[in-house]
């Protein structure tokens, strides 16, 4: 009920300011006939600032048609729900507390630089043809060397080799190495989930997170306060603190309009003593473990890094705890031992990155890994995800690889948890079809993975769904991979999935009603803030 009453006052409170700031400015437009003059000229200098904006075209224009269509209050909503979060100021604040992690990591087991850094111009490398780019003390075909180069120079991100990777399917089988790990902790847990949820699965967590708190053992706790506000119960929070773990709640719920709460924190990760870390699709909700039935069978996979790669994921995570909770994390103090490190790691198996994607810039590194990724691709790319949104760039990368006699083959859920998106996931089918992507539903029910593998050797793997709320508002994170154990299994595991899903025919996607494309088309239209 407390859940409710919190989540009711806000949005009545927003609402009643909403309302209260229409109200105000009808009336005076009445009394002022400038007030109706600036209100207009604030619209047309924020669609100005729209369409000069790197955004997709498809935002641009679509914020546009609201704008125009409200020319008295449509720039003001836009400021509200439309622009992305961040001041200035943050900005360079958050980008000198990923530079501080960034330095860290050179220094950390198993870390390999990758060029044109400028810290690691001194570390030796040779090339063994001309085939092969340096990558710190290695050598890698130019295309994951372009990769991992890109990636490193985006932010903190920094690749590490020796690291055990573990694919999971289905969230069940993760939750229970999750619960292990949990269990073997010995110094410090960091969680970051967008969803929490009351039921089974929280209730094995928070148990194993209240009986280590009391052994001395470290524990950092955030989560979405958007995301989990109707599902959390209202009393854990507190709960948690009073026990001596740390919480911090993003885009905590307030009685007053602000921007944030448009850029949520999307990312799901799990850190254990800096040795094993665990992300993926799944949130700490019963669905994803499939102890209830929402949406069919939810499938959902995950990766687990044992080793040195396990430190990226917790630069990432200390960075945006850092930055948004104000609370320093002395980073050096957690690193975990040699001895540690060395008997978790898996030498000669390949290269993992960390990485995430922030909402403050106007650059979406989700979308340029994959980009990157397809555009290189030889003989075959493989996508998982629940929505697919794409921007015309998109479309097009997807039918170029396909055109160039790539295999392509995209995955989406057979049901849906979101009919509306579901709607435009499905009317995106006809162009990918004609150029011979091949796509498939999952026929057993909700796929919520986020994962793509290209030519058998590189993947990603993490929380960045194909649509626009993933590449541009949102915190996202994922995990790149080159030549790990784990990508076979992810390669595995989709012909698995494409035996039991439904192909869609090029005669289906030509057949599709004129009444449904209709109302697909408007859809699509404003699909960018779905």
């Amino acid at each position: 009920m407390k859940i409710w009453t919190r989540v009711g006052v806000t949005a009545v409170a927003l609402i009643a300011q909403l309302t209260l700031f229409v109200v105000l400015l009808l009336w005076f437009q009445e009394s002022a006939s400038w007030v109706t003059a600036v209100s207009v000229g604030v619209s047309v200098l924020v669609v100005a600032h729209v369409l000069n904006s790197r955004m997709a075209i498809e935002y641009k224009l679509a914020w546009s048609i609201v704008i125009l269509l409200m020319p008295l209050f449509g720039g003001i909503f836009y400021v509200l729900f439309g622009s992305r979060g961040g001041s200035r100021r943050s900005m360079e604040r958050y980008r000198i507390i990923q530079d501080t992690f960034a330095l860290d990591q050179l220094s950390a087991p198993g870390a390999v630089g990758v060029h044109p850094a400028p810290d690691l111009r001194q570390i030796g490398s040779h090339l063994s043809s001309k085939e092969m780019e340096p990558v710190g003390q290695v050598c890698l075909p130019a295309n994951p060397a372009r990769q991992a180069t890109m990636l490193a120079d985006a932010g903190p991100f920094i690749a590490y080799r020796d690291t055990a990777t573990t694919y999971y399917p289905v969230g069940e089988d993760a939750f229970a190495d999750m619960l292990e790990a949990l269990e073997g902790a010995e110094h410090w847990i960091a969680l970051e989930y967008f969803i929490v949820a009351d039921g089974t699965m929280l209730d094995q967590i928070a148990e194993i997170l209240f009986n280590k708190v009391k052994q001395g053992v470290k524990i950092w706790f955030m989560y979405d306060d958007w995301g989990s506000a109707l599902r959390m119960p209202a009393e854990l929070p507190g709960q948690m603190r009073a026990a001596g773990i740390k919480v911090h709640a993003m885009n905590k719920l307030g009685l007053g309009l602000t921007l944030r709460y448009n850029n949520r924190d999307h990312r799901k990760m799990l850190v254990v003593d800096g040795v094993t870390a665990f992300t993926g699709g799944i949130n700490i909700a019963d669905e994803y473990i499939n102890a209830v039935t929402r949406f069919g069978h939810w499938k959902d996979t995950s990766i687990k890094l044992c080793g040195p790669g396990a430190w990226g994921m917790a630069a990432l995570f200390f960075t945006l705890w850092e930055q948004t909770s104000g609370d320093h994390v002395e980073i050096a103090g957690l690193r975990p031992s040699l001895g540690a490190v060395a008997a978790a790691a898996q030498p000669g198996s390949g290269l993992v990155m960390c990485y995430d994607d922030d909402p403050f810039d106007d650059i979406s590194l989700g979308w340029d890994a994959y980009r990157g990724l397809m555009s290189r691709a030889t003989t075959s790319i493989d996508v998982m995800t629940p929505y697919f949104i794409p921007t015309g760039e998109m479309i097009s990368v997807f039918r170029a690889a396909a055109s160039s006699g790539v295999r392509v083959r995209l995955m989406t859920p057979g049901v849906p948890d979101k009919p509306s998106v579901y709607a435009v996931t499905r009317s995106n089918y006809r162009p990918l079809v004609e150029a011979g992507v091949e796509i498939y539903e999952y026929t057993p029910g909700f796929l919520h993975a986020k994962q793509m593998v290209v030519d058998g050797e590189t993947a990603i793997i993490g929380t960045i769904n194909f649509d626009f709320r993933s590449f541009f508002l949102h915190q996202e994170n994922a995990v790149w991979m080159y030549q790990t154990p784990a990508i076979a299994d992810m390669t595995a595991d989709f012909e698995k999935a494409v035996a039991v899903s439904r192909r869609i025919t090029l005669a289906e996607v030509r057949s599709v009603p004129w009444v449904r494309r209709f109302g697909t088309t408007i859809l699509r239209t404003f699909s960018v803030m779905l």
